[in-house]
């Protein structure tokens, strides 16, 4: 089994994936805050704030495949702290996971790095980014630390822009824009298991959005690169037409 490290495990995104894929791999979810939940004998649990460099070492070791998930999600707030806390947290662990010779870096970023583009437009990988806040910026500067060290310290790079992840069960109120950006979970699910097996990558940025029948961004290279296969569009899944 690959050794998988997933930081920020306990969020939402981690621990759907850890009980869907703990069969497949041998996974460590790393969070700062952690509860009594338990997951099969593949799954080891571990508390760690990664502001601490040597923290993240020590969850490097011996992994395959960093996921990383950690981070303020906050497309709302202006703080400082966003910025203080992504970055840092970004730097340390794809640092930590160079020294440690891990071959693949997953890393979460968010369609809030190109939200200021007006909604009438598709987003392709190759425009420019173009955040709407800080923490879009925060997500852009993980892009571009991940491009240094798959170009500068062999390691393999993927960088997902992740739009609207939410459970249906959790379904709030969308408008067209959001639905354009939804993300189903089993297709997330998917799309990370496909980035993982992944061959012969140096560093990719691709988009994480369901096979809406509008979408907000582009993901004809999500499906060539990595064989993504999203199943859900959430204009039908929610039974909502296009404003």
């Amino acid at each position: 089994m690959r050794k998988i490290l997933i930081t920020g495990g306990f969020g939402k995104i981690g621990k759907h994936f850890i009980q869907n894929y703990n069969h497949k791999y041998q996974i460590l979810a790393a969070d700062i805050a952690t509860n009594s939940e338990t997951f099969t004998s593949n799954v080891q649990i571990q508390q760690a704030d990664l502001l601490d460099f040597s923290v993240c070492l020590k969850l490097c070791e011996g992994i395959d495949t960093v996921i990383h998930l950690a981070g303020i999600v906050d497309p709302v707030s202006e703080s400082d702290q966003i910025l203080d806390t992504n970055i840092k947290t970004s730097q340390n662990i794809f640092k930590a996971a160079v020294k440690k010779n891990c071959k693949k870096l997953i890393f979460a970023s968010s369609a809030q790095t190109i939200e200021s583009y007006p909604t009438d437009i598709q987003i392709n990988k190759n425009m420019l980014v173009k955040p709407k806040n800080i923490y879009g910026v925060s997500k852009c500067f993980g892009e571009a630390l991940a491009a240094y060290h798959a170009y500068n310290n062999e390691i393999s790079a993927i960088c997902l822009r992740i739009g609207a992840y939410e459970f249906p069960k959790d379904f709030t109120e969308m408008n067209a824009r959001d639905l354009s950006a939804y993300l189903h979970p089993d297709d997330f699910n998917q799309l990370l298991v496909g980035c993982i097996e992944a061959e012969n990558i140096k560093y990719e940025v691709l988009n994480a959005i369901s096979e809406n029948r509008y979408k907000r961004l582009d993901i004809t290279e999500s499906k060539e690169k990595v064989g993504y296969r999203p199943q859900l569009d959430a204009f039908e899944l929610f039974k909502l037409t296009k404003e």
